[in-house]
């Protein structure tokens, strides 16, 4: 059976059933429609030409509105308006500060990692605390890790940089500039005299954070975190600019310098410019040994009660010493140059060594070569 006023009659309906349903159908009508709508006004003009219904509009409804005048400013408004809201709704809202010192491993229970908002703090950060070594590479990679998923979040198409590489860079600059507050007092301390120069606070952090950053440097390196090349090439350049009246100074970097002579003779380039750096020092020291020995000559070692339990001095030498291993004897003998002549003596004499070898291997592809040459098994053919 049909829906509303077009339902369709059955056959053999009962006359009831018709009466009901039409009854239905137009309690419907009237309730949905009303008793005086429009049509239903019996007019002239209703009556002569039925009901006309108008439209609300004017004009051609499916026409073209090449003849309406369009107002371009009322239009640039409505889209300003559609853009703003567009926006609007696209943005999400900051619940809350941000706090970038902070990375949350998990949820409550857990201790969250410091992410310091400057890379270079680190380094300050672990030395204040005295952090060991294997809890502070952690935290630098943690700190690597919190980068480098900010960084691919921003940049998407171009290359991460080298996270070794970058460490290194940031390593060494900061290991310079503390190295440059050490020089500093250095230079302040010869200048003013003989005479003992308090060591400021500055200096004090200054070395403190040096000697741990040092050390962090290496656990580093031997965990694969510096970019090898780049920090050696590094250690050789601050040694190359010390001057030579810094003594301190190359006392100081001494240490570093021995701590790497494994990795400096896997490579030829560096280990003959640093044989080069050992042999010109060595070379300066004996130049001017009259003067350095005349001036740290006298070193007394006091003991208890004020008593002197020695003297380091040079044996007596032989008649058959020439003046360079006198000069080495007495530079031996001295406190203040003795640590210089040892550190850049093992230094060449491990180049030594190095060069030693290779000159065996050298002679033994040369016996090879002979004993298998073409020309010996052509001969031994024949």
């Amino acid at each position: 059976m049909g829906e509303g006023p077009f339902r369709i009659l059955q056959f053999g309906m009962e006359a009831t059933d018709i009466l009901s349903l039409l009854r239905r159908e137009l309690y419907v009508a009237v309730v949905k429609f009303g008793y005086n709508t429009e049509q239903d006004e019996l007019t002239a003009v209703n009556v002569k030409q039925g009901f006309n219904n108008q439209p609300a509009f004017t004009g051609d409804e499916h026409g073209s509105a090449r003849n309406i005048v369009i107002n371009p400013s009322k239009i640039g408004a409505y889209f300003s308006s559609i853009l703003a809201e567009k926006l609007k709704l696209n943005t999400f809202q900051d619940t809350g500060k941000k706090k970038p010192q902070e990375l949350p491993l998990a949820k409550s229970g857990v201790p969250q990692v410091p992410i310091l908002s400057k890379k270079e703090d680190v380094f300050a950060y672990l030395a204040k605390y005295s952090v060991p070594m294997v809890r502070a590479t952690w935290l630098i990679k943690m700190t690597c890790a919190y980068y480098s998923a900010i960084s691919e979040a921003k940049i998407k198409k171009r290359q991460a940089p080298d996270p070794n590489l970058e460490w290194t860079q940031i390593s060494t600059r900061y290991l310079r500039e503390q190295l440059v507050k050490i020089s500093d007092f250095y230079h302040m301390a010869s200048s003013t005299g003989d005479g003992p120069v308090p060591v400021p606070p500055e200096v004090e952090q200054a070395m403190k954070q040096w000697e741990y950053n040092e050390k962090l440097a290496f656990h580093m390196f031997q965990e694969g975190m510096l970019e090898k090349h780049e920090y050696l090439t590094w250690i050789l350049d601050v040694l190359e600019k010390i001057r030579p009246v810094d003594d301190n100074l190359l006392k100081l970097l001494l240490p570093l310098m021995l701590q790497y002579s494994d990795e400096f003779v896997q490579s030829a380039y560096l280990s003959r410019r640093l044989a080069y750096f050992c042999a010109r020092r060595l070379s300066l020291l004996l130049s001017d040994s009259p003067n350095l020995l005349a001036a740290h000559s006298p070193h007394m070692i006091i003991g208890a009660n004020n008593t002197s339990i020695g003297t380091p001095s040079p044996g007596t030498p032989g008649p058959g010493m020439s003046p360079m291993q006198l000069a080495f004897s007495d530079f031996l003998s001295c406190a203040q140059h003795g640590p210089l002549v040892y550190g850049l003596s093992c230094m060449l004499q491990v180049r030594a060594r190095i060069y030693e070898v290779e000159q065996q291997i050298k002679q033994r592809g040369r016996a090879v070569e002979v004993r298998w040459s073409f020309d010996k098994c052509q001969e031994s053919t024949a």
